[in-house]
């Protein structure tokens, strides 16, 4: 029960990764429904490091720790757990970026629904997904 989702965009593999990681906080849609605080969404960052947080700090400054993590490979690929407060444990993150013709590709595999107690919620993020990957797009064509 992977999701997997694949797409490209028309920038090199180290400028997309960049514009993945460090740039999160730009083009995440936060407060198009895709915030742990919701109405108290404020802004999300990946700490770009082996054992960094993934987390959202909240307009009143609390913070949600989304996940950790796990691999720091730039410029080819990051993976981080993922925890909502309703899952019973982490699912995994693997999102990987290679050369492809006139950019790169970047594949996102979201995986560990059962383990996680969260199977339930698997379809809603396979379409949130789309809904992420799509703000990204658009965020490295400016």
């Amino acid at each position: 029960m992977t999701i997997k989702k694949s797409i490209h965009v028309k920038r090199p593999v180290e400028r997309a990764f960049r514009l993945f990681t460090e740039d999160i906080g730009k083009w995440w849609p936060l407060r198009e429904g895709f915030s742990f605080g919701r109405e108290r969404a404020g802004s999300i960052q990946i700490e770009g490091r082996v054992g960094g947080r993934f987390y959202e700090r909240f307009t009143d400054g609390e913070e949600y720790e989304i996940g950790v993590v796990t691999t720091y490979s730039p410029p080819a690929r990051i993976v981080f757990t993922w925890k909502a407060p309703d899952f019973d444990g982490p699912t995994e993150v693997d999102i990987r970026f290679s050369a492809e013709r006139d950019g790169t590709r970047v594949d996102l595999e979201h995986h560990g629904w059962e383990r996680a107690g969260a199977a339930r919620e698997r379809d809603a993020y396979n379409g949130g997904w789309d809904t992420v990957l799509a703000r990204y797009t658009k965020h490295t064509e400016g």
